[in-house]
């Protein structure tokens, strides 16, 4: 009777999401934003109206929550989740707040059981992407690849659940996504070369009901797309939230770049299911369909934003359609039932040399708007420009898109109202690139998104789907990595310089912006919301920043602040909740063990010259006395800034500030004075974790 339950509210809410869902309502006193985008189709649209273009201007905090959870590495993407009265939200380590989400006043608090961050291969940034509630409990991947539900009235631990091991590189950024009585979840950890998955547990008990290979084994469909047994370590991570149809019994999910990264030397072939959608049965984990949407990538372009599910019209019928938005640019429309594009799909003569690289000799592009530029608007000075699709090669070129200029892990939304969809695109930011058959690093490859003289810039794209044509666009000083929520008739998004903004969802006119210079309010790189409690209606976005913007010059102040906004009562003071969490053990160096990097070797001292390029040192390796003072001249001839530590018996030090590319630094130490063998890193770079730390020999 449970699971007949379940499956019947699902279906009611299938109908919703594709039918009433454009119907204006009457006043609201509830309304919930119960999972990751609101609606099983991932629309991230809320039929409400008390917050419209007539008082939005009028919006103002009515409480702030602080979690006390930052640093220069996290980043605050968890999207709040608001069920019966209750919101529940992450911190970037993995803690659950519980608040009041009328007060913000908190409930309860879980604190993750993990090891030290630094034991951790998190790739791009300390983050958390927030929860899945259901069945009584609310479910939280953790950072150690673990899965854990918690009881949703308490926090206690119902059951806890190894995804997969983080001795080998996995981690757990997503939300997991809850639907008839299982929990779906990814993983992440492509950079190191992994075999991509995506896996079912039941909520009761946390079993592994299903699970499914993204790079198929032989026998399966697919391996023949992938040279020898370079499917082994192919990639295609699932580690952005997916969506469902309830009516179709499919799930969707999106695949990232393959691996290596840029090197395709050693896995020729169009590499399935990477930079793809793939639709799954849902009950048991079955392939049913795919669409891929870079052939044998190349260039890290991944198919990771969230697809979102609405009705589309073809040749005067109805279509339940898919789209999905590709960090190249790319906006395809399909059906869902079967992965057919709605708007036509033509494959293009791309480059293909070098050889060595085995590039596809075509790459789909839809006929739908290209969401950024896709080529260089301005040369810089030195730098190679490359067309769209150039393969990486042993001669550094600009390229745009770049590894990070389209859109990325935060979701679009679609208006059943407007029928138009709102995608984050990104923007213009070029990238340069490098990549030659023996690069020794765990992406294959060298790039850099700092590049001076450039000024690039982002991009929120309305696509009306009924066309596939950009009806507006909004450019900002820096691109957008924010989710879009789209509210009645008003679109919210947020930028990295801690602006968040409504505009109008039909003409894209910019009506309110909200900016705060407090303590903890950051770069407004999160998710948002928007429900209804007691009959007032909120807004809710996370203010924290980004952590791979910020470490790309971006402007992303780091912050901690969740903030809800609804429109002014008698009381505008907003309410201020600070968190008291157990802070998890990041495993950083502490600032007393950073040194200031030296400009030149002191008397007396053992000079050791290092080469750093492509995120590695040569020689991996040096010999030094006991004792012996010792000045390690770091010299950058690569396109990215190097940090470098080494651990010793009495702790681990590092540079207090890192080796620009194309410059050169010494860090001075002392031997231990006892023999033996030492690391030295760079503390900065997950390619550590790929087996890549140096070792100092000490002798007697």
């Amino acid at each position: 009777m449970e699971f007949l339950r379940n499956k019947t509210i699902l279906l009611l809410i299938s109908f919703l999401f594709v039918g009433i869902a454009s119907i204006r309502p009457a006043s609201v006193t509830r309304s919930d934003w119960p999972s990751y985008s609101n609606d099983p189709g991932a629309m991230r649209y809320a039929n409400l109206n008390q917050i419209n273009r007539t008082n939005v201007s009028s919006l103002t905090p009515a409480w702030i929550f602080h979690t006390t959870v930052m640093n220069p590495s996290t980043s605050f993407e968890s999207q709040p989740i608001v069920v019966n009265n209750t919101m529940y939200v992450t911190s970037p380590h993995g803690h659950v707040f519980a608040l009041d989400p009328s007060s913000g006043a908190l409930k309860w608090t879980f604190n993750p059981d993990i090891p030290p961050l630094s034991d951790l291969a998190v790739c791009c940034g300390q983050t958390n992407r927030g929860v899945a509630v259901g069945d009584g409990k609310v479910f939280v991947g953790q950072l150690d690849a673990s899965l854990v539900a918690l009881d949703a009235n308490s926090g206690k631990v119902l059951w806890k659940v190894k995804v997969d091991d983080y001795h080998r590189h996995w981690t757990e950024t997503m939300a997991p996504l809850f639907v008839n009585g299982k929990v779906i979840i990814g993983a992440s950890g492509g950079e190191f070369q992994l075999r991509g998955h995506v896996s079912a547990y039941d909520s009761a008990t946390g079993k592994l009901v299903w699970r499914f290979y993204t790079v198929p084994g032989p026998g399966q469909k697919g391996n023949d797309t992938w040279a020898g047994n370079s499917w082994r370590r192919g990639g295609a991570t699932v580690w952005t939230t997916p969506a469902v149809d309830p009516h179709l019994g499919l799930l969707y999910i999106t695949t990232s770049n393959a691996a290596p990264d840029l090197n395709g030397s050693a896995r020729a072939g169009n590499n399935l299911f990477t930079a793809s959608v793939v639709a799954l049965d849902v009950n048991t984990g079955a392939y049913k369909w795919h669409f891929q949407e870079v052939h044998h990538d190349l260039w890290d372009y991944d198919a990771t934003q969230p697809v979102h599910l609405f009705t589309a019209t073809k040749n005067g019928q109805q279509v339940p359609a898919l789209a999905h938005a590709n960090k190249n640019g790319n906006y395809f429309i399909l059906d869902r039932r079967d992965g057919t594009p709605i708007f036509d799909v033509t494959e293009t003569k791309v480059p293909t040399d070098p050889d060595w690289q085995h590039p596809s000799p075509t790459q789909p592009m839809p006929a739908t708007d290209p969401l950024i530029p896709q080529s260089v608007e301005t040369p810089v000075l030195g730098v190679t420009p490359a067309d769209f699709w150039t393969p990486p090669q042993e001669q550094t070129l600009l390229i745009q898109p770049g590894f990070e200029s389209g859109p990325e892990y935060a979701p679009s939304a679609f208006s059943p109202r407007t029928k138009y969809a709102y995608i984050n695109a990104g923007g213009y930011d070029p990238w340069t690139i490098r990549s030659s058959p023996t690069l020794f690093n765990s992406l294959g490859s060298s790039g850099n998104g700092n590049i001076k003289g450039v000024q690039g810039f982002g991009l929120l794209d309305a696509v009306d789907t009924t066309t596939g044509k950009i009806v507006w666009k909004i450019q900002t000083p820096e691109k957008l990595v924010s989710a879009v929520t789209v509210a009645g008739d008003l679109v919210f998004f947020g930028e990295g310089n801690g602006t968040f903004n409504a505009v109008d969802a039909k003409s894209g006119t910019k009506l309110w912006s909200f900016k705060s210079t407090e303590p903890g309010v950051g770069g407004a790189n999160g998710n948002s919301a928007a429900y209804v409690v007691n009959g007032r209606e909120f807004i809710v976005m996370g203010f924290g920043g980004n952590a791979r913007e910020r470490g790309d010059g971006a402007t992303s102040p780091v912050g901690d602040a969740l903030i809800a906004f609804s429109l002014p009562t008698s009381n505008n003071e907003p309410a201020v909740v600070t968190a008291s969490p157990k802070q998890v053990d990041t495993g950083a160096i502490p600032p007393s063990n950073l040194i200031p990097p030296a400009t030149s070797a002191p008397p007396g001292a053992t000079v050791v010259t290092l080469n750093t390029h492509d995120l590695i040192f040569k020689p991996n390796r040096f010999t030094v006395k006991a004792g012996q003072k010792v000045a390690v001249h770091i010299l950058n001839s690569g396109d990215s800034d190097m940090n470098f530590a080494v651990q010793l018996p009495n702790g681990t030090f590092g540079l207090k500030s890192e080796v620009k590319a194309g410059t050169d630094a010494f860090f001075v130490f002392t031997a231990p004075s006892r023999p033996g063998e030492f690391k030295f890193f760079n503390p900065d770079s997950p390619v550590r974790f790929f087996g890549k730390d140096g070792t100092i020999h000490v002798t007697s």
